[in-house]
């Protein structure tokens, strides 16, 4: 019965190093922030990963470009919660990590939305509203 098992033994072994193998060389799936810096301000280190800057603008335009508000955030280490008014398309949230874009559609429902992440939260922007810096 024991040299029945044996084939059997070895494509399990197999299978589990292949997995491990992958598992080491597939590429990280989080993707750095990219944000044009202006050449006055010199970077302290370059590794880490900037965070965007709101820039002043009018009373109006925000209204006409941003047709949802962020009303209430909630940080853990792993999610971010968040409370809308208004309507938005896609979530966006800024970690050391690395950035995730989260559709509102899959994210929640009635303007609450929770949103996975690999680390804890450092900005949240709805569509093309200005980024909420959360530190």
């Amino acid at each position: 019965m024991d040299k029945n098992l044996n084939p059997l033994r070895l494509i399990i072994a197999l299978a589990l190093i292949v997995y491990l193998g992958w598992l080491l060389l597939k590429p990280s799936p989080s993707e750095a922030l990219v944000v044009q810096e202006t050449p006055t301000t010199p970077t302290s280190s370059p590794a880490k990963t900037a965070l965007p800057t709101a820039t002043p603008t009018p009373k109006a335009a925000p209204a006409l470009l941003c047709p949802g508000t962020i009303e209430q955030v909630t940080i853990g280490n792993y999610e971010i919660r968040l409370k809308i008014s208004g309507s938005a398309e896609r979530i966006l949230v800024y970690t050391d990590q690395g950035n995730v874009t989260a559709s509102t559609l899959e994210a929640g429902s009635a303007g609450e939305y929770r949103v996975r992440t690999p680390g804890p939260a450092a900005a949240v922007q709805l569509d093309n509203c200005e980024p909420l810096n959360l530190r």
